[in-house]
Protein backbone atom coordinates (compact mmCIF):
# COMPACT_ATOMS: atom_id res chain seq x y z
CA UNK A 1 0.00 0.00 0.00
CA UNK A 2 2.80 2.44 0.84
CA UNK A 3 4.49 1.82 -2.51
CA UNK A 4 1.28 2.60 -4.41
CA UNK A 5 0.68 5.77 -2.44
CA UNK A 6 4.27 6.91 -2.87
CA UNK A 7 4.14 6.44 -6.63
CA UNK A 8 0.76 8.14 -6.93
CA UNK A 9 1.88 11.07 -4.79
CA UNK A 10 5.12 11.54 -6.73
CA UNK A 11 3.43 11.52 -10.12
CA UNK A 12 0.11 13.25 -9.53
CA UNK A 13 1.29 16.83 -9.96
CA UNK A 14 3.42 16.22 -13.04
CA UNK A 15 0.99 13.99 -14.90
CA UNK A 16 -1.85 16.45 -14.33
CA UNK A 17 0.06 19.37 -15.81
CA UNK A 18 -1.27 21.02 -18.97
CA UNK A 19 0.75 19.96 -21.99
CA UNK A 20 0.92 16.24 -21.18
CA UNK A 21 -1.65 14.78 -23.50
CA UNK A 22 -1.50 11.04 -23.14
CA UNK A 23 -3.31 10.61 -26.45
CA UNK A 24 -0.39 12.22 -28.25
CA UNK A 25 3.00 10.71 -29.18
CA UNK A 26 4.39 10.75 -25.65
CA UNK A 27 4.17 8.39 -23.83
CA UNK A 28 1.96 6.23 -26.07
CA UNK A 29 5.00 4.33 -27.38
CA UNK A 30 7.74 2.66 -25.33
CA UNK A 31 10.44 4.96 -24.04
CA UNK A 32 14.05 4.15 -24.92
CA UNK A 33 16.68 4.45 -22.16
CA UNK A 34 20.07 4.60 -23.88
CA UNK A 35 22.95 3.22 -21.75
CA UNK A 36 26.54 3.70 -22.80
CA UNK A 37 27.88 0.50 -21.28
CA UNK A 38 27.58 -3.22 -21.95
CA UNK A 39 24.98 -5.45 -20.26
CA UNK A 40 25.92 -6.93 -16.91
CA UNK A 41 27.86 -4.05 -15.39
CA UNK A 42 26.85 -1.74 -12.57
CA UNK A 43 25.55 0.98 -14.90
CA UNK A 44 23.43 -1.52 -16.81
CA UNK A 45 22.02 -3.02 -13.60
CA UNK A 46 21.03 0.36 -12.15
CA UNK A 47 19.58 1.45 -15.48
CA UNK A 48 17.40 -1.66 -15.71
CA UNK A 49 16.17 -1.25 -12.13
CA UNK A 50 15.33 2.39 -12.83
CA UNK A 51 13.69 1.60 -16.18
CA UNK A 52 11.39 -0.97 -14.61
CA UNK A 53 10.23 1.33 -11.82
CA UNK A 54 9.95 4.42 -14.03
CA UNK A 55 7.91 2.40 -16.50
CA UNK A 56 5.48 1.39 -13.77
CA UNK A 57 5.20 4.99 -12.60
CA UNK A 58 4.60 6.31 -16.11
CA UNK A 59 2.33 3.37 -16.98
CA UNK A 60 4.45 2.81 -20.07
CA UNK A 61 7.35 0.52 -20.98
CA UNK A 62 10.87 1.90 -20.66
CA UNK A 63 13.22 -0.26 -22.75
CA UNK A 64 16.96 -0.29 -22.03
CA UNK A 65 19.12 -0.03 -25.14
CA UNK A 66 22.84 -0.70 -24.56
CA UNK A 67 25.10 1.34 -26.85
CA UNK A 68 28.61 0.71 -25.46
CA UNK A 69 31.76 2.26 -26.85
CA UNK A 70 33.91 5.39 -26.63
CA UNK A 71 33.51 5.54 -22.84
CA UNK A 72 29.77 5.99 -23.17
CA UNK A 73 29.97 8.66 -25.86
CA UNK A 74 28.24 6.57 -28.54
CA UNK A 75 25.14 6.44 -26.37
CA UNK A 76 25.25 10.17 -25.70
CA UNK A 77 25.48 10.88 -29.42
CA UNK A 78 22.45 8.65 -30.00
CA UNK A 79 20.52 10.66 -27.42
CA UNK A 80 21.34 14.07 -28.88
CA UNK A 81 20.58 12.85 -32.42
CA UNK A 82 17.08 11.71 -31.41
CA UNK A 83 14.06 14.05 -31.33
CA UNK A 84 13.59 16.04 -28.13
CA UNK A 85 10.23 14.42 -27.43
CA UNK A 86 10.93 12.40 -24.26
CA UNK A 87 10.74 9.08 -26.09
CA UNK A 88 14.54 8.74 -25.93
CA UNK A 89 16.15 9.33 -22.55
CA UNK A 90 19.76 8.86 -21.48
CA UNK A 91 21.50 7.21 -18.56
CA UNK A 92 23.68 9.96 -17.11
CA UNK A 93 26.91 9.31 -15.26
CA UNK A 94 30.39 10.62 -14.65
CA UNK A 95 31.26 9.98 -18.31
CA UNK A 96 29.12 12.98 -19.27
CA UNK A 97 31.49 15.32 -17.42
CA UNK A 98 34.81 13.59 -18.17
CA UNK A 99 34.38 12.79 -21.87
CA UNK A 100 34.25 16.49 -22.89
CA UNK A 101 37.82 16.88 -21.60
CA UNK A 102 39.05 13.58 -23.01
CA UNK A 103 37.44 13.25 -26.46
CA UNK A 104 38.34 15.98 -29.00
CA UNK A 105 35.33 15.34 -31.26
CA UNK A 106 32.36 14.69 -28.97
CA UNK A 107 29.71 15.14 -31.61
CA UNK A 108 27.67 17.43 -29.37
CA UNK A 109 27.95 20.41 -27.03
CA UNK A 110 27.69 19.16 -23.41
CA UNK A 111 26.55 22.53 -22.09
CA UNK A 112 23.96 23.09 -24.83
CA UNK A 113 22.58 19.73 -25.94
CA UNK A 114 21.82 17.92 -22.66
CA UNK A 115 19.39 18.59 -19.80
CA UNK A 116 19.42 16.63 -16.55
CA UNK A 117 16.17 15.10 -15.30
CA UNK A 118 16.86 13.47 -11.94
CA UNK A 119 19.64 11.84 -10.01
CA UNK A 120 19.27 8.19 -8.99
CA UNK A 121 22.45 7.20 -7.16
CA UNK A 122 25.75 8.21 -5.64
CA UNK A 123 28.65 5.79 -5.89
CA UNK A 124 31.37 6.13 -3.24
CA UNK A 125 34.97 5.84 -4.37
CA UNK A 126 37.31 3.86 -2.13
CA UNK A 127 41.11 4.09 -1.95
CA UNK A 128 42.85 0.75 -1.45
CA UNK A 129 46.43 -0.39 -0.92
CA UNK A 130 48.10 -3.70 -1.56
CA UNK A 131 49.18 -5.43 1.64
CA UNK A 132 52.63 -5.77 0.06
CA UNK A 133 52.94 -1.99 -0.18
CA UNK A 134 53.24 -1.61 3.59
CA UNK A 135 50.71 1.26 3.48
CA UNK A 136 48.20 0.80 6.29
CA UNK A 137 46.24 4.09 6.31
CA UNK A 138 45.58 7.16 4.21
CA UNK A 139 48.11 9.25 6.13
CA UNK A 140 50.87 6.82 5.17
CA UNK A 141 49.69 6.90 1.57
CA UNK A 142 49.89 10.70 1.54
CA UNK A 143 53.38 10.61 3.08
CA UNK A 144 54.54 8.05 0.51
CA UNK A 145 53.15 10.15 -2.33
CA UNK A 146 54.88 13.26 -1.01
CA UNK A 147 58.14 11.33 -0.77
CA UNK A 148 59.19 8.75 -3.34
CA UNK A 149 55.73 8.53 -4.91
CA UNK A 150 53.40 5.56 -5.39
CA UNK A 151 52.26 3.29 -8.21
CA UNK A 152 48.54 3.34 -8.98
CA UNK A 153 46.72 0.69 -10.99
CA UNK A 154 43.86 2.09 -13.07
CA UNK A 155 41.15 0.75 -15.34
CA UNK A 156 42.43 2.95 -18.16
CA UNK A 157 43.25 6.54 -19.04
CA UNK A 158 40.50 8.93 -18.03
CA UNK A 159 38.52 6.41 -15.98
CA UNK A 160 37.35 7.28 -12.47
CA UNK A 161 40.16 5.11 -11.07
CA UNK A 162 42.69 7.28 -12.92
CA UNK A 163 41.02 10.63 -12.26
CA UNK A 164 40.57 9.83 -8.56
CA UNK A 165 44.32 9.49 -8.22
CA UNK A 166 44.90 12.74 -10.10
CA UNK A 167 42.41 14.49 -7.86
CA UNK A 168 43.90 13.32 -4.55
CA UNK A 169 47.57 13.72 -5.34
CA UNK A 170 47.19 17.08 -7.03
CA UNK A 171 45.24 18.29 -3.97
CA UNK A 172 47.89 17.15 -1.45
CA UNK A 173 50.98 17.75 -3.56
CA UNK A 174 51.96 14.11 -4.08
CA UNK A 175 53.17 12.23 -7.12
CA UNK A 176 52.29 8.87 -8.59
CA UNK A 177 52.93 6.60 -11.54
CA UNK A 178 49.77 5.37 -13.23
CA UNK A 179 49.85 1.80 -14.51
CA UNK A 180 47.04 1.39 -17.02
CA UNK A 181 45.14 -1.90 -17.33
CA UNK A 182 42.36 -2.97 -19.67
CA UNK A 183 39.59 -2.61 -17.12
CA UNK A 184 38.98 -2.65 -13.40
CA UNK A 185 39.25 -6.43 -12.93
CA UNK A 186 42.87 -6.77 -14.12
CA UNK A 187 43.81 -3.61 -12.21
CA UNK A 188 42.40 -5.13 -9.02
CA UNK A 189 44.20 -8.42 -9.71
CA UNK A 190 47.46 -6.48 -9.99
CA UNK A 191 46.74 -4.74 -6.69
CA UNK A 192 46.12 -8.05 -4.91
CA UNK A 193 49.36 -9.46 -6.35
CA UNK A 194 51.33 -6.43 -5.19
CA UNK A 195 52.25 -5.37 -8.72
CA UNK A 196 50.87 -1.92 -7.89
CA UNK A 197 50.71 -0.20 -4.51
CA UNK A 198 47.32 1.53 -4.64
CA UNK A 199 44.04 1.66 -6.50
CA UNK A 200 41.02 3.95 -6.60
CA UNK A 201 37.73 2.22 -7.37
CA UNK A 202 33.99 2.36 -6.83
CA UNK A 203 32.91 0.38 -3.77
CA UNK A 204 32.13 -3.15 -5.00
CA UNK A 205 31.29 -6.53 -3.52
CA UNK A 206 34.31 -8.25 -5.11
CA UNK A 207 36.67 -6.22 -2.91
CA UNK A 208 35.53 -7.79 0.37
CA UNK A 209 37.14 -11.25 -0.05
CA UNK A 210 40.54 -9.72 -0.81
CA UNK A 211 40.23 -7.50 2.27
CA UNK A 212 39.20 -10.47 4.44
CA UNK A 213 42.20 -12.44 3.19
CA UNK A 214 44.51 -9.57 4.08
CA UNK A 215 45.68 -9.01 0.51
CA UNK A 216 44.14 -5.53 0.22
CA UNK A 217 43.62 -2.76 2.77
CA UNK A 218 40.83 -0.19 2.60
CA UNK A 219 42.37 3.22 3.33
CA UNK A 220 39.41 5.58 2.96
CA UNK A 221 36.36 6.69 1.01
CA UNK A 222 36.75 9.89 -0.97
CA UNK A 223 33.96 11.87 0.70
CA UNK A 224 33.19 13.88 3.80
CA UNK A 225 31.36 11.16 5.73
CA UNK A 226 31.53 7.39 5.88
CA UNK A 227 29.43 5.35 3.50
CA UNK A 228 26.86 2.75 4.51
CA UNK A 229 28.50 0.29 2.15
CA UNK A 230 31.78 0.39 4.10
CA UNK A 231 30.86 1.66 7.57
CA UNK A 232 34.17 0.53 9.07
CA UNK A 233 36.31 2.54 6.60
CA UNK A 234 37.28 6.11 7.43
CA UNK A 235 36.21 8.97 5.22
CA UNK A 236 38.49 11.59 3.75
CA UNK A 237 36.69 14.10 5.92
CA UNK A 238 37.70 12.21 9.06
CA UNK A 239 41.28 12.07 7.82
CA UNK A 240 41.33 15.86 7.44
CA UNK A 241 41.79 15.83 3.68
CA UNK A 242 40.53 18.90 1.78
CA UNK A 243 37.26 18.98 -0.18
CA UNK A 244 39.31 19.34 -3.37
CA UNK A 245 40.50 15.75 -2.84
CA UNK A 246 36.99 14.28 -2.59
CA UNK A 247 34.79 12.74 -5.26
CA UNK A 248 31.71 10.59 -5.71
CA UNK A 249 30.48 9.12 -8.92
CA UNK A 250 26.77 9.45 -9.69
CA UNK A 251 24.05 8.22 -12.01
CA UNK A 252 20.75 9.60 -13.19
CA UNK A 253 18.50 10.34 -16.13
CA UNK A 254 18.98 13.02 -18.78
CA UNK A 255 17.23 14.12 -21.97
CA UNK A 256 18.02 16.12 -25.06
CA UNK A 257 17.74 19.87 -24.64
CA UNK A 258 14.45 21.19 -25.92
CA UNK A 259 12.33 18.46 -24.35
CA UNK A 260 9.01 20.09 -23.35
CA UNK A 261 8.90 21.18 -19.69
CA UNK A 262 5.79 19.12 -18.90
CA UNK A 263 7.48 15.95 -20.16
CA UNK A 264 10.63 16.81 -18.21
CA UNK A 265 8.50 17.20 -15.07
CA UNK A 266 6.80 13.85 -15.58
CA UNK A 267 10.10 12.07 -16.14
CA UNK A 268 11.52 13.70 -13.00
CA UNK A 269 8.50 12.54 -11.01
CA UNK A 270 9.11 9.02 -12.31
CA UNK A 271 12.72 9.11 -11.06
CA UNK A 272 11.44 10.15 -7.64
CA UNK A 273 8.95 7.30 -7.65
CA UNK A 274 11.73 4.85 -8.45
CA UNK A 275 14.25 6.13 -5.89
CA UNK A 276 11.68 6.22 -3.09
CA UNK A 277 10.67 2.58 -3.47
CA UNK A 278 12.04 0.43 -0.62
CA UNK A 279 12.72 -2.39 -3.10
CA UNK A 280 14.82 -0.11 -5.30
CA UNK A 281 16.75 1.20 -2.31
CA UNK A 282 17.40 -2.31 -0.99
CA UNK A 283 18.78 -3.51 -4.34
CA UNK A 284 21.14 -0.54 -4.53
CA UNK A 285 22.34 -0.81 -0.95
CA UNK A 286 23.17 -4.47 -1.50
CA UNK A 287 25.63 -3.20 -4.11
CA UNK A 288 27.01 -0.50 -1.76
CA UNK A 289 25.35 2.15 -3.95
CA UNK A 290 23.55 5.05 -2.27
CA UNK A 291 20.09 6.00 -3.62
CA UNK A 292 19.76 9.74 -4.16
CA UNK A 293 16.76 11.79 -5.22
CA UNK A 294 16.87 15.23 -6.81
CA UNK A 295 14.26 17.66 -5.49
CA UNK A 296 14.00 19.06 -9.02
CA UNK A 297 15.67 18.80 -12.42
CA UNK A 298 17.32 22.13 -11.64
CA UNK A 299 19.19 20.63 -8.69
CA UNK A 300 20.56 17.79 -10.79
CA UNK A 301 21.42 20.22 -13.57
CA UNK A 302 23.43 22.31 -11.11
CA UNK A 303 25.40 19.23 -10.04
CA UNK A 304 26.07 18.36 -13.67
CA UNK A 305 27.32 21.85 -14.51
CA UNK A 306 29.55 21.96 -11.43
CA UNK A 307 31.01 18.53 -12.20
CA UNK A 308 31.51 19.42 -15.87
CA UNK A 309 33.62 22.43 -14.92
CA UNK A 310 35.54 20.50 -12.27
CA UNK A 311 36.55 17.54 -14.38
CA UNK A 312 37.24 19.32 -17.66
CA UNK A 313 39.51 21.71 -15.72
CA UNK A 314 41.35 18.85 -13.98
CA UNK A 315 41.81 16.92 -17.23
CA UNK A 316 43.13 19.99 -19.02
CA UNK A 317 45.50 20.98 -16.22
CA UNK A 318 46.81 17.42 -15.86
CA UNK A 319 47.31 17.12 -19.61
CA UNK A 320 45.34 13.84 -19.81
CA UNK A 321 44.57 12.65 -23.32
CA UNK A 322 43.00 9.48 -24.70
CA UNK A 323 44.81 7.92 -27.63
Amino acid sequence: MMTTITRRTALAAALAMPGIARAQAWPDRPLRLVVGFAPGGTADLVARLAAAEMGRALRQNVVVENRPGASGNIATQALVQAPADGLTIGFAGLQLVTNPGLIPQLGYDPARDLVMVGQLTALPVVVMASARSGITNIEEAVARARGPGVTIGTAGVGTSSHLGAELLFRAIGGKFEAVQYRGGAPAFQALMAGDTEMMFDLVASYQAPAVAEGRVRMLGVMQQDRTQGLPEVRSFGEAGLPPAAMMRSWQGICVKAGTPPAILAALHAATLAAVRLPEFQARLKALAIEPVESPSPTVFEALYREELTRWTTLIREAGITVQ
